[in-house]
């Protein structure tokens, strides 16, 4: 089979288009053309027309249509069924989705708590902090124990202060 094959199959005769208007012209004016369109209404036709449309209009009042059944794509019962499976498929999913673990405060790292506080979400005075804890959790601190040294407190002191709060002091 030849791919490169650019003939259509249709041929117009030779100078067919240069002829055109004047070929079209001059059929024009021999009026070769038939006077009438070619179709005709019935004698009648429009007299009667009104009294067909009302019979067919009546033919639907007519109980012979009433007594046709009509069968829907979709029955109601499959409605209700759907209904049950989504109502199961939503209770099936918040009961298996209630029994998921809720982090409390022993599961949350130190570090986190710890990261939170320093960087100012938790503004807790001393007053409100020891509010939260028992006199049972107050005696377990031991405020006497020196846990650092002289010399570490001002080291600590000088490096995270500023010298304008010292001078003043």
């Amino acid at each position: 089979m030849n791919e490169n094959l650019k003939i259509s199959g249709f041929k117009t005769p030779e100078n067919y288009f240069e002829n055109f208007e004047t070929e079209l012209f001059i059929r024009l004016e021999e009026e070769r053309f038939p006077k009438s369109s070619g179709f005709e209404v019935p004698t009648g036709y429009f007299d009667s027309l009104e009294e067909i449309v009302l019979q067919k209009v009546n033919k639907k009042e007519n109980p012979v249509y009433d007594k046709s059944k009509v069968i829907s794509f979709f029955p109601k019962r499959y409605y209700a069924y759907t209904a049950a499976i989504a109502a199961c498929l939503l209770l099936a999913v918040t009961l298996f989705n209630s029994q998921q673990d809720v982090s409390n405060i022993d599961t949350i790292q130190i570090g986190l708590i710890d990261k939170y506080i320093e960087e100012g979400n938790l503004n807790l005075d001393l007053y409100e902090l020891t509010s939260y804890l028992d006199a049972d959790d107050i005696e377990i601190v031991d405020f006497d124990n020196q846990y650092f040294s002289q010399n570490t407190l001002e080291d600590y002191l000088l490096e995270n202060t500023e010298e304008e709060i010292l001078i003043e002091e």
